[in-house]
């Protein structure tokens, strides 16, 4: 098998198409999951589980692991996709080597791939004719023939096998060939690879195509009226969680993509009512003797009555004690279908507009005065948790950082207010415009001099307080806008990353959009939000209010039900106001830009959206929204060429006249009269644009020469004729983009790239000299390439010019240019050119600088000494160090770059020798990981994994001294994690079978209850950072004490342990945690040889009269261990656990443990009660299921 790995992959840098390709494979996946549906090339079980980029779990084959599951027998087994947008099967083929390569890789490690029962994948999109019916034919052969004689006769024989079998099966054996350390492999294995393999072609990435109408479908059967909103959520989620690595579960889904996935509920009606029956008379509320009590609550709308600030606004409003005003409600409660519900406390109002109508009349001014009062003191309270960093606010409930009124009561006072503004002629009894005044008043005074905090904490609650008034809304929105300093810029400013980050914006863009739906206030709200995108920094999450203007004017999905006109105004209103917010806006408007979208916020209580409003528009709505969009993008960039530029990239989706109009001024009198220089990037676009076409003329999306010619018409006359701009593009773009077709040899593709860049430099040298060339170098993107092909025609008085003033350059475009110059010279002229080369004059700096830009291998090495003398050194601290350029003696260079300070370039060169089973000297990886802890040398994305690697080699070696593994593990422990497929293996042993070693770490975490009030000193950061690492050992451990080395347990050293443990914590003061800590890591311990399914001795420990804290421990580390879960809305899996953990407590005290078996039986009843809990809120939150 081979040590070849590809590189971890991230599909947002490989290319636009590509990932576009990708992401929407990755999302059928999702759909099956979410819908229920099967993977393809596996049983017909649930998938259970998706994985995007697998590379950090140790996949090759990374782009999707799909793992599926036997809900009876919980076998599992998974699939392995790799996804190609275009691939064809030849020797020639890079990108199949590389798929190869990675499957071949997994098909030989049993630790992640299991032969027979797991699959492997290659996802691809159109495949030539060829390709299609020869490597099907041939992978159906191999799985459906009995041996591999029988499939290589049905391959040979001309007859029967399509005619280019043999030869694709030969392409198949290059590559496996070449991934197997070109080693050829036999018949059986490559039989054994093929059953294994599978090619699936999907059809997905565009508009229109077979899959994507079949998933349409399958959505359809959930959601039959938006199933392409669906898809388009989905394939948005996905997006976001790939550049994660994420791992996708039904669980970790959205609310709305689950409740997307929800079958329509089917009811039966019961036997007991078949029968006829004299139907309940229903309840005029209005008629109640407690009308009034009921009205006050819904106006309030929900509470909770644990909450003495919730019970203040209560009084305040009913204007008596709680206690008698309560009695009342309770039994209006208990009435027949009473709109009041009453759970652990938190009380709720339902069917709130019908009683608004229903009861207005009983509210009248003096209730609507106090419900002001009480809304803005509610409201006006700013969250505690901004006191804490940002990093910590998502734990602000353990820090005590919790709002005074509940949650409960703040959103139903949001919803009361915007119910207030929203039906206000239900009031009869109020004066005549007193209930829109009053959520006027409200609003504005809730956000009468806001700063940010004030604001980041009604986040969640904007978009329904925008609908209590909406003018007013925009006014105070627009006032702190004009604010110095605005608190918006401190709100963007508190944005987070991860999984505890935060955005206190999204409540403020959803608001915005809500009030977008009118037409009378879609220009001012979008204007709002042009000014909003003028302070945004940027960030990671999605919700910026540039992309809310987007999602509001989307041509073919306006989220606004605003006229076409009205559009076209709030577009041009954005171009006079916010110019800048205004181009990226009209960019994103053209046709292509945004395909799916996953729609903007809806009001809840406002009827903005007509009854019957229907989504999308017409063709000709779509036209004339797109021409104006395109035509007003083509004014404003008429006097700009970085957006002309921009622009050229659009040709293709621009509508006929913007085209022509787009041309007119690219070829008009003041852009061609303007200087060489200032045209330089329209003609380098237009070029670009053209090649691409014309390279892809088959593709559906290229344009037709005619309209090309034109294009190219245009750039002839904006072409510069100055070599040092007309070939500027050679050097600034990837080499595949300018390769003059697509054929398969690369290698020959390179070539003639770098024979045109030789002629291009040569031309440069020969119009303006060597001075030209090294400023042309300093000009373009890569200035390295402009180094290697003046190598390529260079003579000696080249290099007498260059070297070597251009040496003490460091880290420039020049320094990158000479570097490959040099690198060029010596790949083609040897060590005689580097030998010959006259460096008397040369500092020693220059001459160090100088082999650093040589191939670190050990012909350079060789030289170091005799050239640099003494300073050596200088050498080693510059060279990139590369380790794949050597060829051997790497240990040598180790322990020069240990010398010289660079640790990490050293565990490159270890983890390259690991990587080629190369023998380690255990005591150069020690140096290597200690002293690259205090390292100042810059890091790499690799080395975390470089690093526990080489942990993992100390680990393995009976050489390693124990001193010196203990200080790698426990320098490392951060590391040496699941997540990195490792652990602390002597500190995890040390702690099952040194108590002293135990009682330490203990100590290191927690103060002794023996310690004075003067013993508890301030807590030094060094030692904070001793006792982080000691609880993250503990917490992580898990072998129980009594563990031998070779993974047995022995019961007498078990015994000892825990007398031994409680000798010296009882003496220090910490016995209590020290056996809370030790009953966690109880629950590994093996079951007894008896049969019973914990060993007895451990059992009996547990069971002693003193083991209350091992006890609790125990039930603390079971309730752990079972992790981050999906919640099953049946309760299933906790019924399960509470029978599991009876029956073992059954069990224990049959055996005479009846003090333990009291502790299982408190798990079992805490996970009935979690079961119970589960199945209610589930129906709270559903009710109509």
């Amino acid at each position: 098998m081979s040590g070849k790995s590809k590189k971890l992959s991230n599909a947002f840098s490989t290319g636009s198409g590509g990932s576009h390709f990708e992401a929407h494979v990755q999302s059928s996946f999702v759909a099956l999951l979410l819908s229920c549906g099967y993977a393809p090339c596996l049983p017909c079980w649930p998938i259970s589980e998706i994985k995007l980029q697998g590379k950090v779990k140790d996949f090759d084959t990374d782009d999707l692991i799909v793992f599926v599951e036997n809900q009876e027998s919980k076998e599992s087994r998974k699939l392995l996709g790799q996804i190609k947008h275009s691939i064809s099967f030849t020797e020639g083929n890079s990108t199949l080597g590389e798929v190869i390569q990675a499957a071949w890789n997994d098909f030989n490690n049993p630790k992640i791939f299991t032969k027979g029962k797991d699959v492997i994948c290659l996802i691809t999109g159109p495949l030539s004719a060829t390709d299609a019916r020869n490597v099907v034919w041939l992978l159906d052969q191999a799985r459906h023939t009995k041996s591999v004689e029988e499939f290589l006769a049905h391959v040979n024989q001309a007859n029967f096998s399509p005619s280019k079998s043999a030869e694709k099966l030969g392409v198949i054996r290059f590559h496996l060939k070449a991934a197997n350390n070109g080693v050829d492999v036999t018949d059986n294995v490559l039989y054994e690879f093929l059953n294994n393999f599978y090619l699936l072609g999907y059809d997905l990435g565009k508009e229109v195509g077979v899959v994507l109408s079949l998933l349409h479908s399958h959505i359809a059967q959930f959601n039959h009226k938006y199933p392409q909103w669906v898809w388009s959520r989905v394939v948005d989620i996905v997006q976001t969680w790939n550049q994660d690595a994420g791992t996708i579960t039904q669980d970790k889904m959205p609310e709305d993509l689950i409740e997307a996935f929800k079958l329509p509920a089917v009811s039966h009606i019961p036997t007991d009512l078949t029968t006829p029956e004299i139907e309940a008379t229903a309840i005029d509320w209005n008629q109640h003797h407690h009308a009034t009590v009921l009205a006050l609550a819904n106006l309030i709308g929900g509470w909770d009555e644990n909450n003495p600030d919730d019970v203040k606004v209560l009084e305040s409003l009913s204007g008596e004690g709680y206690s008698s005003w309560v009695v009342k409600v309770r039994e209006i409660l208990n009435q027949p279908n009473s709109p009041l519900t009453l759970k652990n406390g938190i009380w709720k109002v339902a069917s709130r507009v019908d009683l608004w109508h229903n009861l207005g009349p009983r509210i009248f001014d003096q209730n609507l005065d106090v419900l002001k009062d009480s809304v803005v003191t509610v409201f006006r309270e700013k969250n505690p948790s901004f006191e804490l960093p940002v990093d910590e606010r998502y734990a602000a409930s353990v820090h005590g950082k919790d709002l005074a009124f509940s949650p409960t009561i703040r959103k139903s006072l949001a919803d009361s207010i915007a119910i207030l503004g929203s039906y206000p002629d239900a009031l009869l009894k109020a004066s005549l415009g007193k209930a829109e005044a009053t959520a006027v008043l409200a609003i504005r005074e809730i956000f009468a001099d806001a700063d940010w905090k004030l604001w980041g904490s009604l986040n969640q609650l904007l978009p329904t307080l925008a609908e209590a008034a909406p003018g007013e809304f925009l006014v105070v929105v627009e006032t702190a806008l004009n604010q110095s300093p605005c608190p918006f810029d401190d709100l963007f400013a508190q944005e987070g990353t991860g999984v505890t980050g935060s955005n206190y914006l999204t409540g403020l863009l959803w608001a915005l959009e809500n009030l977008a739906w009118a037409e009378d206030y879609l220009v001012r709200t979008c204007a709002l939000l042009g000014e909003l995108a003028c302070h945004d920094p940027g960030g990671n999450w999605a919700n910026r209010p540039s992309n809310s203007i987007s999602t509001i004017l989307l041509p073919w999905f306006p989220q606004t039900a605003a006229s076409v006109e009205k559009r076209k105004v709030t577009v041009q209103t954005l171009v006079n106001e916010s110019p800048d917010i205004a181009w990226k806006l009209l960019v994103s408007l053209l046709p292509n830009q945004h395909q799916t979208t996953s729609g903007s916020h809806k009001p809840t209580w406002r009827q903005f959206i007509p009854t019957d409003w229907e989504d999308g528009v017409t063709k000709g709505e779509y036209r004339e929204q797109v021409s104006f969009y395109a035509e007003l993008a083509v004014n404003l960039a008429s006097q700009h060429i970085d957006k002309l530029a921009e622009l050229i990239d659009h040709f293709d989706d621009l509508p006929n006249t913007a085209f022509d109009q787009l041309l007119q001024v690219l070829s008009s009198k003041d852009i061609i009269s303007r200087s060489e220089d200032e045209v330089l990037r329209l003609w380098e676009r237009l070029s670009r644009f053209v090649q691409k076409h014309r390279r892809y003329s088959d593709a559906k999306w290229a344009l037709k020469e005619e309209l090309l010619s034109q294009i190219e018409a245009v750039g002839d006359k904006l072409a510069p004729s100055n070599p040092f701009n007309k070939y500027q593009y050679l050097f600034s773009h990837n080499d595949f983009d300018l390769y003059d077709d697509d054929g398969d040899d690369w290698r020959e593709q390179e070539r003639k790239l770098e024979e045109r860049r030789q002629n291009a430099i040569r031309e440069i040298l020969d119009t303006g000299g060597l001075s030209a060339v090294v400023s042309f170098a300093q000009e373009v993107e890569h200035s390295g390439h402009v180094g290697h092909s003046l190598g390529g025609i260079a003579d000696k008085s080249i290099d007498v010019s260059l070297l070597p003033d251009l040496l003490s350059e460091d880290k420039s475009k020049l320094a990158y240019f000479v570097g490959s110059y040099i690198w060029s010279r010596h790949h083609l002229q040897g060590w005689e050119w580097a030998e010959s080369l006259d460096r008397t004059t040369w500092s020693v700096q220059q001459v160090a600088n100088f082999l650093s830009c040589l191939r670190f291998c050990s012909e350079t090495w060789q030289r170091v000494p005799d050239w640099l003398g003494e300073n050596e050194n200088m050498y080693w601290t510059k060279t990139n160090a590369n380790p794949y350029q050597a060829k051997d003696d790497l240990e040598f260079a180790i322990k020069k770059l240990l010398g010289c300070g660079r640790p990490l370039a050293a565990i490159d060169c270890l983890f390259r020798m690991k990587y080629e089973k190369e023998r380690l000297d255990v005591n150069l990886c020690v140096q290597a990981l200690m002293d690259a802890l205090s390292t100042s040398e810059p890091s790499k994305s690799m080395d975390a994994h470089h690093m526990v690697e080489i942990s993992k080699t100390l680990q393995d070696d009976p050489k390693t001294p124990q001193k010196d593994l203990f200080k790698v593990e426990w320098a490392y422990l951060r590391l040496l994690d699941r997540y990195h497929k490792a652990e602390p293996k002597l500190l995890e042993h040390r702690l099952a079978s040194e108590p002293e070693f135990f009682c330490e770490v203990i100590r290191l975490i927690y103060r002794s209850k023996k310690a004075t009030e003067d013993e508890k000193d301030e807590v030094s950061e060094e030692q904070k950072a001793f006792a982080s690492n000691a609880w993250r050992l503990l917490h992580h451990w898990g072998k129980p004490p009594g563990t031998q080395s070779d993974g047995s347990f022995d019961e007498n050293s078990f015994i000892a342990w825990v007398e031994r443990v409680k000798e010296i914590c009882t003496e220090s003061g910490h016995l209590e945690v020290a056996m809370l800590t030790a009953g966690e890591v109880l629950i590994h311990c093996p079951p007894d040889k008896n049969g019973l399914w914990i060993n007895k001795e451990v059992a009996n420990v547990l069971n002693a009269k003193d083991s209350d804290g091992l006890r609790r421990g125990f039930s603390t580390g079971t309730y752990n261990s079972r992790g981050v879960h999906w919640v099953d809305p049946s309760g299933k899996p906790e019924k399960e656990l509470a029978a599991q953990y009876k029956k073992k407590a059954e069990d224990v005290e049959n055996a005479g443990f009846h003090r333990f078996a009291v502790t299982l039986r408190a798990i079992a009843e805490g996970y009935e009660k979690e079961s119970a809990w589960v199945i209610d809120r589930h129906k709270e939150e559903f009710p109509e299921e």
